[in-house]
């Protein structure tokens, strides 16, 4: 598995950019500090290049990195950062080297919240090399920069500010799917804090249920444990405080702000819904969603678009176009949106 490190961007007497409430460094320290939680939940090793307000020079940090690091080729490096100069939106700037894929994963995710793009950038004097000294001084390693938005652009900074862990959020997911820590469906890794009791309460099952399927003969669990949860069929819930509900199971590549987006609802109001103290999710984790005419379908073996939408009394090209499909191809156990 690679490992990831992070650079939070300033740090000591060095604080960055500054506009409209916000620091760089601080900003940076903190998006880098979530990332580094969550990645680590999920037994992803990780390295921060600054994890306090230090000044720390950028070639110190790349002799840090080579002397941690000499394999390059197990190692992504993720520098956060903030911009300025007037424009607006999130950056991805991705080596010369290196190919898009984390680049456009990456921008996927981000551009839930703002206007993202994901580019390469050549030195004018040499264009066979990088232009920012990060990204040119460290080949063999996979290095992308991610600048979250313009400290001086009133709009960005309020994005940044009130998403602050979801932007962090949305990039380790990125990560987690780009490295195949996700890969494992049915697979829950314990984290610190977990029980059979939380985790039976998460996944909508019980805890004799979850010792059973993992043939466990206590309570005891340690972490970054491999736990087999219930492949339950998800199905509707009854209303609760007047708001309709329905469940959606948490399946590989999912977040927060992309679920949100799909049922037409907010952050938010499923956090809200669902108790979440935050943005993690994982996969077979049961959500209530806060809508009122939710279908989910769970597909069977047999299974055809065409069949499916005779079933429910509507067409192919609506169950397409709900579900972003390309194509007619399902597969088994696929949850779809009616």
């Amino acid at each position: 598995m690679k490992t990831v490190v992070i650079n939070a961007s300033g740090g000591g007497t060095d604080t960055g950019i500054s506009g409209n409430g916000l620091v760089e460094k601080n900003v940076t320290l903190e998006i880098s500090n979530i990332i580094k939680n969550i990645l680590e939940s999920k037994g992803v090793n990780v390295y921060m290049l600054r994890s306090g307000d230090k000044t720390i020079s950028y070639d110190d940090r790349i002799k840090d990195l080579k002397n941690k690091f000499p394999n390059s080729k197990d190692v992504i490096v993720l520098s956060n950062t903030l911009n300025s100069g007037g424009a607006s939106g999130i950056e991805i700037i991705y080596a010369l080297k290196n190919k898009d894929t984390l680049a456009s994963k990456l921008d996927k995710n981000l551009s839930y919240f703002n206007n993202s793009k994901y580019y390469q950038l050549r030195l004018p004097s040499d264009t066979t090399k990088d232009y920012y000294y990060l990204t040119r001084n460290t080949p063999g390693y996979e290095t992308i920069i991610v600048r979250y938005g313009y400290a001086d652009n009133a709009k960005d900074a309020g994005i940044i500010k009130n998403n602050i862990e979801d932007l962090a959020s949305s990039v380790a997911d990125a990560l987690l799917d780009y490295i195949g820590v996700l890969d494992d469906e049915g697979v829950y890794i314990v984290k610190s804090g977990d029980t059979l009791y939380s985790l039976a309460k998460k996944f909508n099952t019980t805890v004799d249920e979850l010792k059973k399927l993992n043939g466990l003969t206590n309570n005891s669990l340690s972490l970054n444990q491999k736990l087999k949860v219930p492949s339950n069929v998800t199905s509707p819930l009854p209303p609760s405080d007047s708001t309709s509900a329905s469940t959606y199971k948490v399946v590989k590549g999912d977040t927060l702000y992309s679920i949100a987006k799909k049922f037409n609802t907010t952050v938010d109001e499923i956090k809200k819904l669902n108790n979440l103290g935050s943005s993690s999710l994982s996969i077979n984790q049961l959500l209530k969603i806060p809508t009122s005419n939710l279908t989910t379908y769970k597909v069977l073996k047999g299974d055809t678009l065409y069949g499916i939408a005779k079933k429910f009394n509507t067409t192919v090209d609506n169950i397409k176009a709900k579900n972003k499909l390309t194509n007619n191809n399902l597969s088994v156990g696929q949850v779809l949106y009616i």
